[in-house]
């Protein structure tokens, strides 16, 4: 007789539980509240991924006290600020936006991921300045939040030369790829991580 653990749900709700153990069996009742109650006490720190989300989310992990949702941005151009200029209609990688919810709706952490052929070219913390962002009621709500990070003005917070292959600095890489298509991003300009794939980045809590 082979050590396990099995379960007799009756007709009345009440639950059998029978423990087989080093050729002993033993029996006690429960009840449903009871199995509930241990089965969620066993989940305490346990990941949940799940791949069934709306348009533009494409990972979701859930833990007991926060989410980590990762969210495309969809378009190829936007309009996007740097300090008092704007350039319409600029060329964008593909962006992936990681956010991490806590319980309240309170985001507390936003990475940007730019993947190239399931691997990253960069992954970095952002910085959204004194612009506070929406509470997140709803996962829904997450679909336009990378469209409105975009439009944000942009600094030079986070902007280092090394991390272009060209070398240039924020306004003269702006000024020179205005005029590109995406493709161009990934044959000149962005700089590969050894080693850092899209996985790491969707797993990233």
């Amino acid at each position: 007789m082979k050590d396990e653990l099995v379960l007799h749900i009756r007709e009345d709700k009440t639950i059998l539980v029978e423990i087989r153990e080093k050729g002993v069996v033993r029996t006690k009742l429960i009840d449903i509240d009871a199995l509930l109650d241990c089965l969620t006490d066993s989940m305490g720190g346990i990941q949940i991924q799940t791949g069934i989300l709306p348009s533009n989310i494409i990972s979701l992990t859930i833990r007991d006290d926060s989410r980590y949702a990762v969210v495309e941005f969809p378009d190829e151009y936007a309009d996007i600020t740097y300090m008092s200029t704007t350039y319409e209609h600029f060329p964008l990688p593909r962006l992936l936006f990681g956010f991490r919810l806590e319980s309240s709706g309170r985001i507390s952490a936003v990475n940007l991921g730019v993947p190239a052929l399931g691997k990253l070219t960069e992954k970095t913390p952002m910085c959204t300045g004194a612009n506070s962002l929406p509470r997140i009621p709803v996962l829904q709500s997450l679909q336009n939040l990378p469209g409105f990070i975009v439009s944000l003005p942009d600094n030079d917070d986070y902007f280092h030369e090394q991390y272009n292959r060209l070398g240039l600095g924020h306004r003269d890489l702006l000024e020179h790829l205005r005029d590109k298509d995406r493709t161009y991003y990934y044959d000149h300009v962005l700089v590969p991580m050894p080693g850092v794939t899209l996985k790491n980045f969707i797993s990233e809590v």
